[in-house]
């Protein structure tokens, strides 16, 4: 075989996998968010969350919500504080290190996916967290719960259903 027709099978069998792709969403996403979230006020949430989403390299780009209304395309963060359950030691004589672990506050995330106002795909989380900006943590747990909405997004089963009384 030759370079050319080597070259000519690589470019279509190229070609043939860009069109068996499904066509994906691709834009800016607005992130709100709404709960109590460790370590920020919620209306300063957004900027950081929209910065760690990011991050994690996706098809799409996020931006803090512009104004007062819902953006068609956005990302909705819910989080909620968890009661801690895991119980406590008495101690009689105080622990020298106890004030270096910190306490970390047990959260829950909620979210919700919407394109072109459209409900698609809801991804939760739970994480125990310092809080703040500064918590890699928190920045960890945000990457990866924004993982785990792109890839139930891309999960959804795009093709049409056939249509009624078709055989399969």
């Amino acid at each position: 075989m030759t370079d050319a027709a080597r070259t000519l099978i690589w470019l279509l069998a190229g070609a043939l996998l860009l069109l068996a792709a499904p066509v994906r969403a691709q834009g800016t996403l607005a992130v709100q968010a709404s709960g109590e979230l460790p370590g920020f006020r919620i209306e300063d949430a957004a900027p950081w969350l929209a910065a760690q989403m990011d991050k994690t390299g996706g098809i799409w780009r996020f931006a803090p919500r512009n104004g007062d209304s819902a953006a068609p395309d956005r990302v909705e963060w819910t989080f909620d504080l968890l009661p801690y359950a895991g119980g406590q030691v008495r101690q009689f004589i105080p622990m020298p290190n106890s004030q270096l672990l910190g306490r970390k506050r047990l959260i829950e995330a909620q979210v919700k996916l919407y394109i072109k106002g459209q409900y698609q795909t809801i991804t939760l989380g739970q994480e125990a967290v310092a809080g703040g900006a500064g918590d890699p943590v928190l920045a960890a747990f945000i990457q990866q719960v924004t993982q785990n909405l792109m890839n139930g997004y891309a999960a959804i089963d795009m093709t049409p259903a056939p249509p009624r009384g078709a055989a399969p």
